[in-house]
């Protein structure tokens, strides 16, 4: 028997999509014989309700309540399964290295990586919190310290995993900043063309690397009423100048603040040296970098709007989320 879907509400976020196009990313008409197979598998026991979390441009996430509890389901996107495979590895040494992340089940082998029918698919303990789409504010003082201590621990794990391609990487913000000049009004063109400008001199070779997240964003992490912090997604996490974390961090994390996006920086700044040392040269990149995070925030969401038809609330707002980024940073400068 399979488990029963609940009618997928809109996500408290407000943020919109549909189970058929999540679906579709993992290759299946029919994602409850997927959910009762992960529940089979990992010996959760009967599944009652579960929904699509349909937030996200490229896996489906599926919430399941279990007789051991509520998980989370992730089936990677069907062509994935090599990021799946290198996901697994980095989330294995991420939580023993302490990083806050749910924790894995694995089945009676063992295994906590599953294939479905071709699909690639983990299964994790719900965490307790929610995201900052859903609290609909950015982090306070005291979470966003948590956050950045987060991302000071994962830079400590000894990790140089496979490269792997993000369309949201800061590094590809010239070729689409090029490829979406026809799509942008003349405000548009000239504030993705001061990030472009204000990174063109960085030597990024020359600023401290480490094993990074990649997309600290308001749906990555959580945080749970007693100020426990989980993040969540390392699908892009990758070797990179350290500072790239906090340039997402304030760029979109810490959207909705009332501070401008340089000040945001800075206050960024200030917390990560607190804990683990700030170069002078990873200051004056730090600017540069969270303009070019705000720009690829505005250009990516419009991308998968524009050319993807991805006409959703989540891209609507990631939009309005780079465009004020940029704003912030034209304004003071």
């Amino acid at each position: 028997m399979h488990p029963t879907q609940t009618t997928p509400p809109a996500p408290p976020t407000g943020l919109t999509g549909t189970v058929a196009d999540h679906g579709a990313r993992a290759g299946l008409d029919d994602l409850a014989p997927l959910v009762a197979f992960a529940a089979d598998r990992c010996g959760l026991g009967p599944v009652g309700e579960w929904r699509v979390i349909t937030t996200g441009f490229e896996d489906c996430n599926i919430a399941a309540d279990t007789r051991s509890g509520p998980v989370v389901v992730k089936a990677f996107a069907r062509g994935r399964g090599s990021i799946a495979a290198r996901t697994t590895g980095i989330l294995h040494r991420a939580i023993a290295h302490g990083v806050h992340h749910p924790a894995l089940r694995a089945d009676a082998h063992g295994r906590t990586l599953l294939r479905y029918r071709g699909t690639s698919i983990i299964v994790m303990d719900r965490a307790p919190g929610a995201d900052y789409y859903t609290l609909r504010r950015p982090p306070t003082r005291d979470e966003l310290a948590r956050i950045v201590g987060q991302a000071a621990l994962l830079h400590t794990v000894d990790a140089r995993p496979t490269h792997v391609h993000d369309p949201w990487a800061l590094t590809n913000l010239v070729p689409l900043a090029e490829r979406m000049q026809p799509h942008l009004d003349a405000e548009q063109r000239v504030l993705v063309a001061a990030a472009i400008h204000a990174g063109a001199d960085i030597d990024r070779g020359a600023l401290p690397h480490a094993l990074i997240h990649g997309d600290l964003t308001k749906g990555n992490v959580l945080t749970a009423p007693d100020g426990w912090i989980t993040v969540l997604d390392f699908a892009v996490a990758h070797w990179a100048p350290r500072i790239q974390d906090l340039a997402v961090i304030a760029a979109n994390l810490t959207h909705s603040n009332p501070r401008p996006l340089p000040e945001r920086v800075t206050a960024i700044a200030d917390l990560y040296a607190d804990t683990a040392g700030l170069t002078d040269a990873e200051r004056v990149a730090l600017d540069a970098y969270a303009h070019a995070a705000a720009a690829m925030e505005f250009l990516g969401a419009l991308a998968e709007q524009r050319l993807h038809g991805a006409t959703t609330d989540e891209t609507d707002y990631l939009i309005s989320l780079g465009l004020a980024g940029l704003r912030d940073t034209a304004e003071t400068t």
